[in-house]
């Protein structure tokens, strides 16, 4: 019985030395390749939605003119946020929607700014006006304040209660 083991464990240990020195039995290599695709991400925070100003009374005895509002809200926070190509160059705008009334143009609100690269100016119905730009690095991220006010002008503007809307738009150029 013990010949017989040894003769089966013979066989084996055999069956064994032959099947790894077998080409047939060698090793086997596949190649896989890897690919990721990454995108371009843009994100813009602007600190509200709604931007206030509170009319003031001319001064007495003096002939009306104009006078700077400030807005309620000041300072608005403003963040721009980007991954992108490095060659290319980030651009915010802002365009109103029209102006408020007949006498009173869209470019009565102008801002003044914080931060690197934002820029100040006027809003202007239908055009898109420059709030920033940047150039160079893959990533950016870019804090900053805008400072709204509203040109008052007591002679030319009709009392009463107006609104526009104006799109900021973050984008690659």
């Amino acid at each position: 019985m013990k010949t017989k083991f040894f003769r089966v464990l013979g066989l084996w240990v055999g069956f064994l030395l032959i099947a790894a020195f077998n080409p047939l039995l060698a090793q086997q290599s596949r190649d896989v390749t890897f690919q990721v695709t990454l995108a371009e991400w843009y994100d813009l925070y602007i600190g509200t939605n709604t931007v206030t100003f509170t009319d003031v009374a001319p001064t007495v005895g003096a002939t009306p003119g104009t006078v700077q509002i400030a807005a309620n809200e000041n300072p608005v926070a403003v963040r721009v946020f980007a991954i992108m190509v490095p060659a290319s160059s980030l651009s915010l705008t802002v365009t109103a929607a029209g102006d408020f009334h007949s006498t009173i143009p869209a470019s009565t609100v102008s801002w003044t700014v914080s931060g690197t690269g934002y820029q100040a100016g006027s809003l202007l119905a239908g055009s898109a006006v420059s709030v920033g730009q940047w150039t160079g690095s893959i990533f950016h991220w870019h804090e900053g304040q805008l400072n709204f006010s509203f040109l008052r002008d007591y002679v030319n503007q009709e009392p009463g209660s107006y609104s526009i809307t104006a799109t900021y738009t973050l984008s690659k150029i």
